[in-house]
C-alpha cells in the first residue's frame, strides 16, 4: 500500500459494518469537496451487494472456458464473491454445488448471511433468484482461531499449494478455503477424482504480513 502511494484507513471496530461505512462515507464527502471523483465500496449489508456482480460474470466466464466442474471452492467473507459465483452458476443452469470456507464468521451466521445477500441480489441479476435456499453451503472447519488468524487446516493447505502447485496462499482468506478441498475430500462430501474448482481470490501479498507467524509454523512441522 505505502509503495502504491495509498491513503490508509482504520477502523477501530470490526464487526460494526455500518460505522465503517460511515466513516468512508465522511472520507469521500471530504474528498468530493476537494474536487475529486470517490468510489465507496461499502462493506455493510444495507447497500446493493455490486461486488458480488463481478464474480457472477467469472461464473460466466469460467463456464466459457470449461463447464464439467463437479464442486466449487470458494473463500465466504462478507458474502460476495460467495453469492455472485453461486448465482452467476445457477443463472445458466449449472448445479455443481459452491462450497463457501467461512473466513470471518461460523457456518450459521454466514449461512443466514448469504441468503439475506442473496435476496439483495436478485434486484440486480435476475438468475440469482435461481438459488434455491440448500444451495447456500457453507463449511468453517478452517476458521479458528478467527478472522485473520491461520490455523492448521490453513497451513497444511498453504504448504499443499505452494509444494505441489506452485501457488502462494494468504492465511486469511485463500488458505481458508483451499483447506476445504481436502477436508470435504475426506469426509466423502467431495469424492475423490471429482473435477473441483478452487477460486483463487489473491491476497499472496498479505503473507509477508504474517511472516513470523509462518515462519515458526514451518519451523515446527
Amino acid at each position: 500500500n505505502q509503495l502504491l502511494g495509498a491513503e490508509v484507513m482504520t477502523y477501530p471496530e470490526g464487526e460494526d459494518e455500518a460505522g465503517a461505512d460511515r466513516a468512508l462515507e465522511a472520507r469521500a464527502s471530504d474528498l468530493r469537496a476537494e474536487g475529486t471523483r470517490p468510489y465507496v465500496i461499502h462493506l455493510g449489508e444495507t447497500h446493493p451487494p455490486l461486488g458480488a456482480l463481478g464474480y457472477v460474470d467469472a461464473a460466466h466466464e469460467i463456464l466459457n472456458q470449461r463447464d464439467d466442474f463437479d464442486a466449487f471452492i470458494v473463500a465466504s467473507g462478507s458474502g460476495s464473491t460467495h453469492s455472485g459465483l453461486l448465482a452467476g452458476l445457477r443463472g445458466v443452469g449449472h448445479t455443481a454445488p459452491v462450497y463457501g470456507s467461512c473466513v470471518r464468521r461460523a457456518a450459521d451466521v454466514q449461512n443466514a448471511r448469504l441468503r439475506r445477500i442473496m435476496l439483495r441480489l436478485t434486484t440486480l441479476y435476475e438468475g440469482a433468484a435461481k438459488v434455491d435456499d440448500q444451495d447456500i453451503q457453507v463449511w468453517d472447519g478452517a476458521l479458528a482461531p478467527g478472522y485473520g488468524k491461520g490455523g492448521p487446516p490453513a497451513m497444511e493447505a498453504m504448504t499443499l499449494m505452494a509444494r505441489y502447485a506452485g501457488l502462494i496462499l494468504d492465511p486469511v482468506y485463500t488458505a481458508k478455503a483451499f483447506a476445504a478441498v481436502p477436508a470435504l475430500i475426506r469426509d466423502g462430501t467431495i469424492k475423490p477424482g471429482a473435477r473441483v474448482c478452487f477460486a483463487h481470490t489473491g491476497g499472496a501479498a498479505g503473507v509477508f504480513a504474517y511472516q513470523d507467524v509462518l515462519s515458526d509454523a514451518l519451523s515446527s512441522s
